[in-house]
């Protein structure tokens, strides 16, 4: 019988295959559309996210972590929360559908209109496969979402790419959400081999409920500030800086949460498993952060001090006004797995309600300063994302750790030789990086990024870092399993 522990294993891996590829197509696909588009285009689309993403939320409700987190999951709560989900998709294509020209008036942007009317046909697509893709990640079948997940990725990104190239313009990058996900939804059709009963139970529906409400409205308050920086950027600034910040936060976000919601795919299910063995959670909890950050620290430090070169190279010239955006975003991208899984442990407690309060807490201090902010500037208004990204997680850590008896305190000593030790290797890059700005891009990006991995793996090996050790023992152990069958 197969353990929790080689479950959980088994799982990362097609969970990171899943993310890593999808991702890593998904970049160049974005990386071909930003050298055939111009920012603007971007920026139109980075103007409508925070519709998306709370359309996204709402169709949601938290049912598929409240699914994931009952013990015992019937047919009849599958198939009620798909007609549910079903239903929700289509009222909120209907309200986007007539609020198009208040979203067009309010940025001064017609084009919108068409666009968001577009764009939404997403939700529906989604409701079609939100609950198949559940049951699976709940049974752990993390290898068949990785199966779905790629090619469908690589259909998007074709269809998108060939539009660009005929001068299709912004309409590129819908073509590549609804292509992607039609694609999806087919394939997990196919493969889940699920099919809802002619069934809606209304107490199944208020007991998932219950739990979900409180993750359905803190996931709208998070999308709502998470985007609101695009909406102030929109509304105040020229069209062309939501394309700059848009990308320079694309760059950010794609790894960490390539790898943060790959092993919190993973995490959630196993954590939710033990949720009663406080020693155990705090165990695997440390583990994950210290492992996440142990690879996103040296990512995001050598790329932020090698980040001209990399523009440049990435993106062409008419992208380097966003390097200070992607500098400042690194802070964010550093701290973004530790408050996802801090919150984590709120949730696989039970206690939602305690995450929207915090939620809550977190907003209306993003509020305040994103309001006193904004006459400052773009720059004042993203150095504030950063440093409320380091609060944010001594409020998520604070009462995560009380749960599991693993204060914020210990958390820092745990993580800090990692920061400590990129950082050093940073500077040891940009004095180097100083020496060869003359050469090509392409050189510089390879000298930096290959002379200082080796140091930081030699640093990390040296001083016998506890991530460093169990990265070997994980693919030791893989290696071992595979050589005895």
């Amino acid at each position: 019988m197969t353990s929790l522990r080689d479950k959980t294993v088994s799982g990362m891996f097609w969970s990171l295959l899943q993310n890593v590829g999808a991702k890593g197509i998904s970049f160049i696909v974005m990386l071909v559309l930003a050298r055939l588009l111009t920012p603007k285009a971007f920026g139109l689309i980075g103007m409508l996210m925070i519709f998306i993403q709370i359309s996204q939320t709402l169709l949601m409700a938290g049912f598929g972590q409240a699914l994931i987190q009952k013990k015992k999951t019937d047919e009849e709560d599958y198939s009620s929360v798909f007609w549910i989900n079903l239903g929700i998709s289509f009222l909120l294509y209907v309200v986007l559908f007539f609020c198009a020209p208040f979203i067009a008036v309010f940025y001064n942007q017609s084009i919108l209109i068409e666009l968001i009317r577009v764009l939404s046909l997403v939700f529906v697509i989604n409701a079609f496969s939100y609950v198949q893709e559940t049951r699976l990640s709940k049974e752990m079948r993390f290898k068949t979402l990785a199966i779905i997940h790629l090619p469908s990725t690589v259909i998007g990104g074709v269809v998108s790419i060939a539009m660009a190239y005929m001068d299709y313009g912004v309409w590129a990058i819908v073509a590549l959400q609804i292509i992607t996900r039609f694609a999806y939804s087919v394939q997990v059709w196919i493969y889940a081999k699920w099919k809802p009963l002619w069934t809606l139970s209304i107490e199944k529906v208020k007991d998932l409920f219950s739990f979900g409400s409180n993750l359905m409205f803190s996931g709208i308050l998070n999308t709502i500030y998470r985007n609101i920086y695009l909406v102030i950027i929109g509304k105040f600034f020229p069209v062309a800086s939501v394309g700059y910040y848009q990308n320079a936060n694309n760059l950010v976000l794609t790894p960490t949460s390539t790898l943060s919601m790959a092993l919190n795919k993973v995490t959630f299910p196993m954590f939710s498993s033990i949720q009663d063995d406080d020693v155990k959670l705090k165990v695997g909890f440390k583990k994950i952060i210290q492992q996440v950050l142990f690879w996103l620290c040296p990512i995001f430090i050598f790329a932020a001090v090698l980040a001209v070169p990399l523009f440049r190279f990435l993106f062409t010239e008419k992208w380097l006004p966003a390097v200070p955006y992607f500098r400042i975003l690194c802070i964010v991208g550093l701290f973004y797995p530790l408050n996802l899984y801090n919150l984590n442990i709120v949730n696989v407690k039970g206690r939602s309600d305690l995450f929207l309060k915090l939620e809550i807490i977190k907003k209306v201090i993003t509020t305040f300063g994103v309001f006193l902010t904004i006459p400052l500037g773009i720059y004042a208004l993203l150095l504030f994302q950063a440093v409320n990204s380091v609060l944010v997680y001594s409020i998520n850590s604070y009462y995560s750790g009380r749960f599991i008896n693993y204060s914020i305190w210990e958390q820092v000593k745990d993580i800090i030789p990692v920061f400590l030790v990129s950082i050093g290797v940073g500077a040891v890059i940009y004095g180097l990086d100083t020496l060869v700005v003359a050469i090509p891009d392409v050189l510089r990006l390879l000298i930096g990024f290959g002379i200082g991995g080796g140091i930081y793996f030699i640093l990390v090996k040296y001083c016998k870092f506890k991530a460093y050790k169990d990265f070997k023992q994980i693919v030791h152990g893989k290696l071992m399993k595979r050589s005895t069958k």
